[in-house]
């Protein structure tokens, strides 16, 4: 939950390490699985919200990310633009500052920043499978 304004940074940042996590460790995850990890509440929290509220919100989050997952779909294709972007800044401008500053600008268009490690470590196993 959003207690102030200045932490919302941390909170995208635990939801990004957990969506993060399950998609390392699982090798199929529906579209539930992403939303639940997404939001990622405590098991205590049945005081402070309204499961009625939330579980309607989750419903509209999974049916907003199973539209937004199609190819035609403009999300997509800026999102998945960015992200080749992001590779291909990485693989020509090599792993250092002057790729890793590539992928950053890439990646914030969509505000996926954070991403950029882990596509500086993609970029490190494509320039040596390239090489």
């Amino acid at each position: 939950l959003v207690t102030s304004p200045s932490n919302i940074g941390t909170i995208i940042s635990q939801s990004a390490k957990q969506l993060s996590d399950l998609l390392d460790r699982a090798e199929d995850v529906g579209i539930s699985e992403i939303v639940e990890s997404i939001i990622g509440l405590p098991d205590d929290v049945s005081h402070v919200v309204n499961l009625n509220t939330l579980g309607e919100k989750k419903d509209v989050m999974v049916n907003m990310l199973s539209k937004s997952l199609k190819s035609g779909d403009a999300i997509f294709t800026c999102i998945s633009r960015s992200i080749y972007g992001a590779v291909r800044g990485a693989v020509l401008g090599g792993t250092g500052s002057k790729g890793r500053q590539l992928v950053e600008m890439a990646l914030q268009r969509v505000g996926a920043a954070f991403l950029t490690d882990k596509v500086m470590e993609v970029a490190e196993v494509l320039i040596v499978v390239a090489t």
